[in-house]
């Protein structure tokens, strides 16, 4: 079971690095055996926890014949409205049987209570075209889904990449009311659970009651073109401001999703995701990383073509077929990136804000023994900008996973053959 000290996250009195996967479509959309063979590939890649949607995500592909957590009448024109009061036990005793998988393979479930798109005036409003659920029935699917589920230990996240703002896009006095009654049912149930929430991208607005009822901040750096400075920018202010518990980026840009907003149409690469990913555990969101494909976490399967994306869909290019985003090379470098730090950080970190002062993407973090500096760009790197003397350092290729002597000339490290980024190991 799962334990927040401080800044970090234990199990088994051991320091955890969070590393998960986003899988929100999981229990709508995936057979069983496909279940075993995914889990076993993540875990064998480093991942222990996975990120699920109790219920059916909104913007994904549909949902295997039955497979739907409450009755259903679907309509002519692809709506679908349910029957709130009506659950199917069949449902979740299928995600129970998914969770059991997990726990064999000792592997953590995040789990979203609600999604935005069942909460009035939300963001996804004007996308979504099936129902909110009634106020009154909150109760009864929470106190339901948090007895089915709890014996698994998962960490709760409450929301479903829900604000807290007005901003016109959204209202949040609906959000406010709405999971103010998910999280005090779901205490009140499992009252030594680890709760979150799951917020909108490049946001850090929690209202303030939730914040002292919560154990750890979770942000999204995202996919918005124009955002990805978010993936450090949010974790500095976040501890500069006080905040002292676990904190991680649980959905930085995902592998092969469309840039947002992106002038023209193209697809984030590992590169993207490894700058991400530096960046938000290097800037104080050490806790962990959550990771996501473009063809996972909407289950696109093009061995059942019946299972096509809902008409919610609005991501602008096609997603991969699921076991395609599974020999994406990010994962990888996820897996890598959790070894670096258990190896090297194994008690934390302690971000060093703008260390170089003349590009804030260069992040850094130290400890007692060790200095790390992720550049996204090769190049040179002076060591008086940090106050230290060195005459060698340690350098890894990041691209290639490979690691290398870097030269130190009057205490700058020179340029390495290095084509994307690299990261910087200095032993005090």
């Amino acid at each position: 079971m799962l334990k927040v000290q401080g800044k970090y996250l234990y199990k088994d009195d051991k320091k955890f690095f969070y590393l998960a996967d986003t899988c929100w479509g999981a229990f709508t959309s995936i057979t069983m055996p496909d279940w075993k063979y995914y889990l076993d590939t993540r875990k064998a890649q480093g991942f222990n926890a996975i990120q699920i949607n109790i219920l059916r995500q909104w913007d994904s592909s549909l949902p295997i014949d039955q497979r739907e957590p409450f009755a259903i009448k679907e309509n002519e024109d692809g709506s679908y409205v349910y029957d709130f009061s009506k659950i199917n036990k069949a449902y979740f005793d299928n995600a129970a049987n998914m969770l059991e998988e997990m726990a064999k393979r000792n592997m953590v479930p995040v789990l979203v209570l609600l999604w935005g798109n069942f909460v009035p005036d939300t963001w996804m409003s004007k996308f979504v075209s099936n129902n909110t659920i009634p106020f009154d029935q909150i109760k009864p699917y929470v106190e339901y889904a948090v007895k089915k589920f709890k014996k698994y230990n998962p960490i709760w996240f409450v929301s479903g990449d829900v604000g807290f703002t007005d901003n016109g896009k959204q209202k949040k006095d609906s959000a406010i009311k709405y999971y103010r009654e998910v999280l005090n049912v779901a205490q009140s149930i499992d009252p030594d659970g680890i709760y979150t929430f799951h917020i909108n991208g490049e946001s850090t607005e929690v209202p303030e009651e939730f914040k002292k009822q919560t154990q750890m901040f979770i942000y999204q750096s995202g996919h918005g073109y124009d955002g990805q400075d978010t993936a450090y920018t949010i974790p500095e202010k976040m501890r500069k401001d006080g905040y002292q518990g676990p904190m991680m980026d649980a959905e930085i840009c995902y592998e092969g999703l469309t840039k947002m907003k992106a002038p023209s149409p193209a697809r984030y690469s590992a590169f993207d995701v490894r700058k991400a990913a530096w960046h938000a555990v290097l800037s104080g969101a050490d806790a962990g990383i959550g990771y996501g494909t473009f063809g996972i976490w909407p289950w696109k399967d093009t061995a059942r073509p019946e299972a096509k994306l809902d008409a919610n869909f609005n991501v602008q290019l096609v997603p991969y077929d699921w076991r395609q985003c599974l020999g994406f090379r990010g994962c990888l470098d996820m897996g890598y990136l959790k070894n670096i730090l258990e190896k090297y950080a194994p008690n934390g970190l302690t971000p060093i804000y703008t260390p170089v002062q003349d590009d804030p993407t260069i992040r850094a973090a130290e400890n007692d023994e060790y200095l790390l500096v992720y550049l996204p760009t090769a190049g040179v790197l002076d060591f008086d900008e940090f106050n230290i003397q060195l005459k060698s350092a340690q350098v890894i290729d990041l691209q290639k996973r490979m690691p290398l002597t870097g030269k130190v000339i009057d205490n700058t490290l020179q340029m390495l053959p290095v084509v994307e980024d690299e990261l910087v190991i200095v032993k005090k």
